[in-house]
């Protein structure tokens, strides 16, 4: 209509609202506070629960928790359930993984017993993730639209949503490790209180012990705090060791804890139980453990997992489906893709560095497609040197450079914490499956999302929302076709496969 302006029609009101917070009730301080974390943790909850499959055989954290109330470290039958990948020393049976889990159950097991629904309270955890989510995202955009977006990419849009809704004893493992770390975020980034970020890493380290190495994040995002200005002072008098003073209390209680629970099982402080794992001694995993259970040799069994491997393309239904040996992180969430731009500002390395990843992912996939349908040979190709891969390492320097180029010390922080992490992963013999996508990544996940936070900022735009929604189809994807249409035989067909 003549004499309108653009700006007062439906595009003006959608592009205030990506743009801003002028949003009269969601702009209000106590609605992002409270009510969308609120939301989200209702949302999150009533989705994971009814989309996945409410239970799991695998209550190894339960028959824990089950033996500490009954004074045992072992896993005794009488106190347990089934009982997967013990740990066998001296003639008993010991949980391999780390004991976090195990205690959050103890007020419910102390309750229910062996009866105690791990999967219910995976989901729960996963629910309070969604609500810190949304508070971490909330301290690096103020563009309601952003947060929206980017809180749904990671609950929705990621494989924490299969971990989350799992349960089992592999995933509660990583739910939980994944609520700790981004709590320890929020208590940088939001509460800037150095005693409750550490205590929050040591609660996740009794998950996951890989996530110790992320100490540099924290390190750098408090040094304003141990790092006074230089204003002519030496470097010693510039120094303020109280914030590290609280950093070292806030976790000593929590390795402490680990060290005391592993000698006590193993006569060892630094022993997990990996060593001693049953799988480690089975004839027909010998092929897996040939250098021990952690190995530099190992390094090149994880990059196919995480960079290239795809889904199962079939010439009859259901023509595609999810490999249990695992899904590349960018095939699972190509959302993530978004971390290796943050502040990247130069247009010709963000098109290019683009279309380069795009055709890193088109030589993939058409692999794997013609490996399916056998055209032209091209099934069989291995790519030289892993050239393919050239784009995904040049970008990832390139973030990296970018980020110490205008020293933005979130940038520094995250990839300082991602790359120890990720290292320290690649030296494990197995690669994680059974599992959708590669599982141990999600350590890495609280990082990640910063990262990805940093490239979208307050103006969401079109090829971000394309790229989130789009991780939203494929892990939906993912999670109708294990849980829902596997475990009930839809149409007599199989739907997911190594």
């Amino acid at each position: 209509m003549a004499g309108v302006s653009v700006e007062s029609g439906v595009l003006g009101r959608w592009r205030r609202f990506r743009d801003s917070s002028v949003v009269p009730f969601l702009a209000e301080p106590r609605v992002g506070a409270y009510v969308l974390p609120a939301t989200f943790f209702v949302v999150t909850f009533l989705v994971y629960w009814f989309a996945g499959p409410q239970n799991t055989i695998f209550v190894n954290h339960v028959n824990q928790a089950n033996s500490l109330l009954h004074g045992h470290l072992d896993l005794l039958p009488e106190f347990s359930r089934f009982v997967t990948e013990p740990s066998l020393y001296e003639g008993k049976m010991f949980l391999q993984h780390g004991p976090g889990p195990a205690l959050i159950l103890l007020p419910a097991v102390a309750i229910f017993g062996l009866e105690t629904n791990q999967t219910l309270v995976s989901v729960i955890l996963a629910s309070l993730s969604a609500a810190l989510v949304y508070r971490i995202v909330r301290t690096q955009v103020g563009s309601v639209a952003s947060q929206v977006w980017l809180t749904t990419f990671f609950m929705f849009g990621t494989i924490f949503w299969y971990a989350g809704t799992n349960g089992g004893v592999w995933f509660l493992s990583h739910t939980a490790t994944v609520l700790f770390m981004l709590l320890a975020i929020y208590a940088t980034l939001g509460l800037k209180n150095p005693f409750l970020a550490a205590a929050a890493v040591g609660a996740a380290f009794l998950c996951r012990a890989t996530v110790a190495v992320s100490f540099p994040f924290f390190l750098i995002m408090f040094s304003d705090q141990w790092l006074r200005p230089d204003d002519g002072l030496g470097l010693l008098k510039r120094l303020d060791l109280k914030p590290i003073a609280k950093m070292c209390i806030g976790a000593l209680p929590f390795v402490a804890f680990s060290l005391v629970f592993n000698y006590l099982r193993f006569d060892n402080p630094l022993e997990s139980g990996y060593l001693y794992g049953e799988q480690v001694t089975q004839p027909e995993l010998a092929w897996l453990y040939t250098n021990g259970v952690f190995d530099i040799t190992y390094i090149p069994r994880h990059i196919p997992v995480i960079f290239e491997q795809m889904p199962l393309f079939l010439t009859n239904g259901p023509y595609i489906r999810p490999s249990w040996a695992g899904l590349a992180i960018w095939a699972t969430s190509p959302a993530l893709l978004l971390a290796l731009f943050a502040r990247v500002k130069n247009r010709t390395i963000v098109i290019g560095g683009a279309a380069l990843l795009i055709l890193m992912a088109t030589l993939i996939v058409t692999r794997e497609l013609a490996r399916t349908w056998g055209f032209a040979g091209w099934g069989g190709v291995d790519f030289p040197l892993g050239i393919h891969l050239l784009p995904l390492w040049g970008m990832i320097a390139v973030a990296i450079y970018t980020g110490l180029r205008t020293k933005d010390r979130l940038i520094i922080a995250c990839w300082a914490a991602i790359i120890p992490i990720m290292i320290t992963i690649f030296l494990f013999a197995a690669t994680g499956w059974t599992q959708f996508g590669y599982r141990y990544a999600l350590d890495i996940y609280p990082f990640l999302l910063l990262l990805v936070a940093r490239t979208v900022g307050n103006r969401i735009r079109w090829h971000h929302m394309t790229l989130i929604a789009a991780s939203v189809v494929i892990n939906l994807w993912g999670i109708v076709w294990i849980y829902q249409f596997e475990p009930n035989g839809y149409l007599g067909l199989e739907w997911v496969s190594f």
